[in-house]
């Protein structure tokens, strides 16, 4: 279960500042990112492509949501050169995000804004590592889990509460859903895929980061959230006929009684010619992975990514 640190310092406050977060861009600073003209930048706001918002001004303001959104859309992508851009955009104090980019950076800021309890900041920094060009996947593994693991480290050593680690896992929840809206793909080229996290396993995140990072590969997505019991689970795998099965959880208590259900679900899904995925802790040890068979026990959303893709 995730855990948060108990309330924030100054000195902490002061470590979030090294990374200057920004929201919003201008139309000089798109037109760099992506190596279009600013001509072209306004042409595709006048036509409703790419929504700006206005200062007293009456400038073009771009919220990092909007850009994001836009740019997988259209399937804009960056050069080693304009992966700097970001970093032009808040100060050289943000980092850009090169291969093997400034992982621990971001993740810190994103650690921070959780504790807390920042969820502009916190949705900021995932869109901004995501513009500079960070794949969801990393993302989510080195970023948003990278950042949990570190809240639940506070937990056992005692330096945070149970309402500390609630407020950061529902901010951490708000600003992988916005990065969902952001990189999710219209269409279902990929097919139809079912999420859930297992029953009476409460924390829905996961089953959001799954559906999050298959969005963005095209597939369509039913995500029917937490505690979801597999009798259930298998009614709407008969129902909807999807191509993949993906389930979450973080405990091993709820699973020991319901490998029976289970396979009768698995039974439905492989009937149907779906792929099932199990993931988190849940699912790990030797003994539930042979009451649990599945086509992967994904370690990492990276794992699920090239399983998908393969």
């Amino acid at each position: 279960m995730t855990r948060v640190v108990e309330g924030l310092c100054c000195e902490r406050t002061s470590r979030l500042r090294k990374m200057t977060v920004t929201e919003f861009m201008t139309t000089r600073q798109l037109a760099r990112l992506w190596r279009v003209s600013e001509a072209t930048i306004k042409r595709w706001a006048d036509a409703g492509h790419l929504l700006p918002s206005r200062t007293l001004g009456g400038h073009r303001r771009f919220s990092l949501e909007e850009v994001a959104r836009f740019q997988s859309e259209r399937g804009l992508t960056q050069t080693a050169a304009t992966k700097t851009a970001l970093g032009r955009v808040a100060g050289a104090a943000a980092p850009a995000w090169p291969a093997g980019g400034p992982v621990g950076e971001v993740t810190e800021a994103f650690y921070e804004s959780l504790a807390a309890g920042r969820e502009a900041t916190a949705t900021a920094v995932l869109l901004e590592a995501y513009l500079a060009g960070a794949g969801v996947a990393e993302l989510l593994d080195e970023v948003v889990a990278g950042a949990l693991r570190r809240v639940g480290d506070e937990w056992e050593a005692g330096r945070a509460t149970v309402a500390d680690e609630h407020l950061a896992t529902r901010t951490a929840t708000r600003a992988v859903e916005t990065l969902r809206g952001a990189v999710k793909r219209e269409g279902a080229a990929r097919g139809l895929a079912v999420c859930c996290a297992a029953e009476e396993e409460l924390h829905e995140l996961a089953a959001l980061c799954a559906q999050t990072l298959l969005e963005s590969e095209g597939w369509a997505v039913r995500n029917l959230g937490g505690n979801t019991p597999f009798f259930a689970l298998r009614d709407a795998v008969e129902r909807h006929r999807p191509r993949l099965v993906c389930v979450s959880s973080t405990t091993r208590g709820a699973l020991a009684g319901a490998a029976r259900d289970y396979a009768q679900c698995l039974a439905a899904a492989r009937a149907g010619g779906a792929r099932v995925v199990l993931g988190g802790a849940g699912f790990r040890g030797e003994g539930l992975r042979e009451n649990f068979p599945a086509d992967l026990h994904a370690q990492s959303f990276s794992e699920l990514l090239e399983f998908t893709r393969d």
